[in-house]
């Protein structure tokens, strides 16, 4: 997914979590954890329920380094029912 894609989509629906999801994994894809972290975080505001989105979160934070967060992270996920 190009940039012009991700901003289409993000301007197409901005108010669903879904594609927040989307754009982090294309983030992702190009290496760009911050980024990818800012997408997961703006998904969990729209989802906060969403579990698989902490987890997706406390994967980005490990590769950061971010230790303490991630297990927060990761916490969160195994509290909403998280099982991967």
């Amino acid at each position: 997914m190009t940039d012009k894609e991700i901003n289409k989509a993000l301007h197409l629906d901005p108010n669903r979590a879904s594609t927040y999801y989307n754009e982090a994994n294309a983030l992702h894809d190009l290496n760009l954890k911050e980024e990818t972290l800012a997408a997961y975080e703006q998904a969990i505001q729209l989802a906060p329920r969403e579990a698989t989105l902490y987890y997706q979160k406390g994967q980005v934070l490990e590769q950061l380094g971010r230790l303490a967060e991630a297990r927060r992270a990761y916490d969160k996920a195994q509290d909403l029912g998280y099982e991967g």
